[in-house]
């Protein structure tokens, strides 16, 4: 692609930039840290990206040690032979597990536009009037791409607080301010994942691939792309422990069972009363044994498991699963760039692998409102439906379903949590959770160690939604 002198000097300038803001905030948070103790509970993209910022901009003076503590991370510590290749990743990481194992494959910044930006009546109250019959109907073309299953949602307590901060953040923040927020953060991802000054990200192979996105009426769209969630994880996994080995651990197959509080009423130096803290985790394995770790700090980045942890210690956190179809296909048609398929429902986002020379895709879309878990074969099917209008000969390989982690307002949330002084969330990145999950990960470390942000956090701060309990 050709640029411009012009053109040429704006990216370089940028560039260096961003190379320069990361390494002195490096040694500005080298000298302002005490030795810390951070436990991580999550080990997908929210995690894993925010111990790397973490880390990475407390070397200098090794002012941070970190535990992640998550029961589906493979520590490869233990696994001298970490899978690498799609077939090896399938075999071990089947669809039914987490989002940043599998997902759409989709790096987009262009997906800025949030559903509650949309007409609520077109994006909940028509969907919800379809969906009472959609549950109960075998044809799939008439079930719209949002559906509502309202026999098991009724009871859930949980819908009916998430609809509430949904309605308020629709009425609170305008379309043209809904959609620089969401544009924000996914540029300054994309920023993270090219940013040449981080040899680590570089060193990832993850199945770059894509080069734009074309819509649904042909037009093209510059600066995005795909790859492959899993396999970014599994590197930067990699990379951690060979390069902060000693103060990065990996506490694997082991999950959260409770949360330690330490309640403190009293007055610090200003006059002002000390906030609540969490002083440990307590943590079981699969054989039933459990360890209390303390800590001073804590990120709750558990995807969909962060809104039942935060319940424990009412800590507002309205997010939902919410149930999204993958299809892994084949064609002999060798497409560059992702497509948006008919109606929006979804996108079809190439790989960087070929099966006897027929390049594979990811299908992914709707949006699904329950709870059950099991793959729906209309929805698979109107997926492949969808792909044959641009790709021939389809071939299906593989076909599920996964809940994704979705925020009130469709945005992430990321920061310090209500009442508590060192608990942080970094959750609810919805179907954005590759397209937004680095730079979610830099933002919660500079918020953490005080550094100066990158980009304006207030709109992903979790205090947004009040302090309500959730």
């Amino acid at each position: 692609m050709y640029l411009s002198s012009a053109a040429s000097e704006a990216v370089a300038s940028a560039l260096h930039k961003i190379a320069s803001r990361r390494s002195l905030t490096s040694s500005s948070a080298a000298t302002s840290q005490k030795k810390q103790h951070i436990i991580i509970l999550g080990g997908g993209i929210a995690g894993l990206s925010t111990a790397r910022y973490l880390l990475g901009h407390t070397q200098q003076h090794r002012s941070v040690n970190i535990t992640l503590i998550d029961r589906n991370v493979v520590d490869n510590n233990n696994n001298n032979t970490p899978s690498s290749t799609y077939k090896e990743q399938q075999t071990e990481y089947p669809h039914f597990s987490t989002p940043s194992r599998r997902n759409g494959n989709v790096l987009c910044p262009s997906l800025t536009i949030p559903w509650t930006t949309r007409s609520l009546f077109n994006e909940a109250i028509k969907p919800a009037i379809k969906s009472v019959f959609a549950f109960n109907n075998n044809q799939a073309d008439d079930r719209p791409a949002i559906t509502f299953d309202w026999k098991s949602l009724m009871s859930d307590r949980s819908m009916c607080s998430f609809a509430t901060h949904y309605l308020l953040q629709k009425m609170i923040y305008k379309p043209p301010k809904q959609h620089q927020c969401n544009k924000s953060i996914l540029e300054y991802n994309m920023e993270c994942l090219d940013d040449p000054s981080d040899a680590l990200v570089q060193s990832i192979d993850y199945g770059r691939f894509a080069q734009g996105t074309q819509l649904v009426d042909g037009k093209m769209v510059e600066g995005d792309s795909s790859g492959d969630v899993g396999l970014f994880c599994r590197g930067l996994l990699r990379g951690l422990q060979c390069e902060f080995d000693d103060r990065f651990v990996v506490r694997s197959e082991e999950s959260v069972d409770s949360l330690v509080l330490t309640e403190d009423h009293g007055n610090n130096d200003n006059g002002q009363q000390h906030q609540d803290s969490l002083s440990a985790v307590v943590t079981v394995d699969r054989n039933g044994i459990k360890s209390t770790i303390h800590a001073d700090q804590f990120v709750i980045a558990l995807g969909n498991e962060s809104r039942p942890l935060c319940n424990k210690i009412q800590v507002p956190c309205p997010i939902y699963p919410v149930k999204g179809h993958l299809v892994t296909i084949s064609s002999s048609v060798d497409c560059i760039y992702n497509i948006t398929l008919p109606n929006g429902i979804g996108y079809a986002a190439p790989m960087d692998h070929k099966v006897n020379g027929r390049r594979l895709y990811r299908l992914s879309g709707f949006v699904d409102f329950t709870p059950n878990k099991e793959p729906d074969q209309h929805r698979i099917d109107a997926l492949v439906n969808a792909a044959k209008v641009y790709l021939d000969d389809v071939e299906v390989i593989d076909a599920s379903a996964c809940h994704r982690p979705f925020s009130a307002d469709d945005r992430p949330i990321i920061g310090p949590a209500a009442k508590f002084g060192n608990v942080f969330l970094c959750t609810g990145f919805g179907s954005r959770g590759w397209s937004v999950g680095l730079g979610s990960g830099s933002l919660l470390a500079s918020l953490m160690l005080r550094l100066p942000c990158d980009i304006d956090p207030e709109p992903y701060l979790p205090r947004r939604f009040g302090a309500r309990h959730f």
